[in-house]
C-alpha cells in the first residue's frame, strides 16, 4: 500500500505536538483538553494499514500545516509572534476549526517579516501577495497604530492561506503567549480580542475566563460573562485579587453588596453593550479611513490594483499610494479616544434603553476599550 508521505509528515507532527504539549487534567478546561485529545487520537483513514493520530478532519489539515511551517520560519528569523483569534480558539479547544489565521508580529520585526515574505516567494510555486482589500502596508509606522494587513499566501500545492495581521490588536495592553505553547496568543490575549461587536465571539470569552480560573482568577474574574460562574470565582478570590480584577473591570464592584444573579446578568448585557459600540466605533474610524484612501487611488491616472507582481513589488506601490493619498498612520490617535467613547457611550444608553447612571456603573476604563 502506497503512503501518502504528506499525510505521515502530518501524523508525526501531531503525535509530536501531543506529546510536548500534553493536556493538563484536573483543570477548569478539563473538558476542552479531553476534546482535544480525542480530536487528535481519532483514527483517521489508514495509512500503513492501521489507525494513527492524524487529524480526522481533512479540512483542517492544510491550515494547521500552513500554522507549523510559518511558526518555524518566524522562529528562525526571529520574528516575534503569536498565532491568535480564531486558530488560538482551536488550539484551546473551543472550535474546531476556521479558514483563516490571524498572527500578531510586533511592530518593530515587520522589516523582517517582509524580508521573510520575499525569501518564501524565491522558493518554487510559492506565492504571496497582498488581497484586494489589504487594509495598511506592513509598514511599522501603520501598524504599530492598530492597522491589520491581510495577504494571501499560496502554498506548492495550490493551498491558499489568508493571512490576517496585527501590530496592535485591539484592546491588548500587552502581547503574551500561551506558556504552554508560546506559538500561540495567552487566553488573556485572545479574550481581548474577542470582545468584538460580533455575537459569536462573546461565548469565546466566556470559555477562556472560566479556562483561566486555576491559573489566574484575576484573568477570569476580568472576562467571565456568566453570573453565577462569575460568582462563583468572586467568592474565592483573594481580596489583592478581587481590587486587581475590579481596576480591569469596575462591574464587580457590584458583587459586593449585590448577590441577584438577574440583576447581575442584566449589567453583564449592559457591559457587553458598551464593548460592542466602543468596537463599532474603532473599527468604523479604520473603515472610513480605507475607504477615502482607496476612492482616491482609484482616481490616479497610474492606478493598478490588485497588482500582479513579486509581493516586495506589491509592497512598494501600496506603501507609495498610501503615503502619496494620506492615508492616516493613527487614525484613532487624530480622532481621539475621548471622542470614540463618549460617541459609544451615547449609543450604548440608546440601544440598551438604560440610562448613563447605569453604564457608569460598569464602563471598563478606557485603558481596557482602548490602549
Amino acid at each position: 500500500m502506497a503512503i501518502d508521505r504528506a499525510e505521515a509528515r502530518r501524523g508525526i507532527y501531531w503525535i509530536g505536538k501531543l506529546l510536548r504539549h500534553p493536556p493538563v487534567i484536573g483543570r477548569a478546561d478539563e473538558s476542552s483538553n479531553l476534546k482535544r485529545v480525542r480530536r487528535l487520537a481519532r483514527p483517521a483513514d489508514s495509512v500503513c494499514g492501521i489507525g494513527s493520530f492524524f487529524p480526522y478532519s481533512s479540512e483542517m489539515s492544510a491550515p494547521l500545516d500552513f500554522l507549523r511551517i510559518l511558526a518555524e520560519r518566524l522562529r528562525l528569523a526571529g520574528i516575534r509572534f503569536a498565532i491568535t483569534s480564531g486558530m488560538a480558539c482551536v488550539h484551546y479547544g473551543l472550535q474546531q476549526t476556521t479558514k483563516d489565521s490571524d498572527w500578531v508580529i510586533l511592530p518593530e520585526d515587520f522589516i523582517r517579516f517582509r524580508e521573510l515574505l520575499a525569501d518564501l516567494e524565491r522558493e518554487p510555486r510559492w506565492r504571496v501577495s497582498y488581497r484586494p482589500i489589504f487594509g495598511a502596508p506592513l509598514e511599522s509606522s501603520f501598524m504599530m497604530h492598530g492597522w491589520t494587513s491581510h495577504l494571501l499566501i499560496t502554498e506548492p500545492d495550490g493551498s491558499e492561506q489568508k493571512v490576517d495581521l496585527f501590530g496592535k490588536p485591539p484592546r491588548v495592553r500587552e502581547l503574551t503567549n500561551d506558556p504552554d505553547d508560546p506559538d500561540f496568543a495567552s487566553r488573556e490575549v485572545v479574550a481581548q480580542m474577542k470582545k468584538t461587536d460580533r455575537p459569536r465571539d462573546w461565548p469565546m470569552v466566556d470559555s477562556l475566563g472560566w479556562q483561566s480560573v486555576t491559573r489566574s482568577k484575576i484573568e477570569a474574574m476580568v472576562h467571565l460573562q456568566d453570573a453565577v460562574k462569575l460568582f462563583s470565582v468572586w467568592t474565592q478570590a483573594e481580596e489583592v485579587q478581587r481590587n486587581t480584577a475590579k481596576a480591569r473591570r469596575p462591574l464587580l464592584g457590584l458583587l459586593a453588596t449585590d448577590s441577584d444573579a438577574d440583576r447581575l446578568d442584566g449589567f453583564l448585557r449592559i457591559e457587553r453593550l458598551i464593548w460592542e459600540c466602543v468596537n463599532n466605533e474603532r473599527y468604523s474610524i479604520y473603515a472610513r479611513a480605507w475607504k477615502d484612501f482607496y476612492r482616491a487611488w482609484q482616481k490616479q491616472a497610474d492606478f493598478v490594483w490588485p497588482l500582479e507582481a513579486p509581493f516586495a513589488q506589491q509592497h512598494e506601490w501600496v506603501k507609495s499610494a498610501a503615503r502619496r493619498l494620506n492615508l492616516p498612520p493613527d487614525p484613532l490617535g487624530d480622532v481621539g479616544r475621548e471622542d470614540i467613547l463618549r460617541k459609544a457611550l451615547a449609543r450604548a444608553k440608546v440601544k440598551g434603553m438604560t440610562s448613563l447612571e447605569n453604564l457608569s456603573l460598569v464602563q471598563p476604563p478606557l485603558t481596557e476599550l482602548l490602549p
